[in-house]
């Protein structure tokens, strides 16, 4: 009587080749996941700094709008540039003149290391001083800018300009802002506008 074997079970090889498989796939949901979470942070800093930026710009240029353009200070002939603007706002015009506000001031100002903030000042370095912080994560030098080596290095007709830099084009004051914030993989993600604005005649 012929008694028949069947084969019971999984050779070595076969669990070796199934756990190798399992790993991989394993390896890949993982690489997967990471790079999820990485785009998904890299677009909301994205928004977070793009938002912080054209709301600095657009508020430097409504301040910048109501200037008077004869009282104007700072802004500088390309390729010179300057970190800071003084002016007064044109209020109105009377016989004795144009009234003008009160002086302000909007400029770089260092923090650590190589980073700033841009400050506005009402009536600076007096008792009736009002300051507030318009962006704090503004470089001392502006996007693809090297410092000190009196070049234009980011080809936009301005030497060494800083993060925040003003420059004069006839009765056009330009506005150029990089903001920079540390990424997911711990490098620098800087971000940069430029605005024309035309003050008060």
């Amino acid at each position: 009587m012929r008694v028949q074997h069947h084969r019971a079970g999984y050779t070595l090889v076969e669990v070796l080749i199934a756990i190798a498989i399992l790993v991989l796939l394993s390896i890949n949901i993982a690489m997967l996941l990471r790079a999820g979470r990485a785009a998904a942070v890299t677009g909301t800093l994205n928004a977070r700094m793009s938002n912080e930026l054209n709301q600095t710009v657009d508020r430097i240029s409504l301040a910048l709008m109501g200037a008077d353009a004869a009282a104007l200070d700072g802004p500088q002939l390309k390729p010179l540039s300057s970190e800071y603007v003084r002016f007064q706002a044109c209020l109105g015009v009377e016989a004795s003149g144009v009234i003008h506000g009160p002086l302000e001031e909007i400029q770089w100002h260092p923090t650590s290391g190589d980073s700033g903030r841009i400050l506005w000042r009402e009536n600076p370095s007096s008792e009736e001083e009002r300051r507030v912080v318009w962006s704090t994560a503004v470089p001392s030098s502006y996007m693809h800018e090297i410092p000190g080596n009196g070049l234009d290095d980011n080809g936009n007709a301005i030497d060494d300009e800083a993060g925040l830099a003003f420059t004069m084009d006839g009765p056009r004051v330009d506005i150029h802002v990089t903001i920079e914030r540390l990424g997911h993989d711990g490098r620098p993600l800087p971000m940069q506008r430029t605005q024309h604005v035309f003050c008060r005649n």
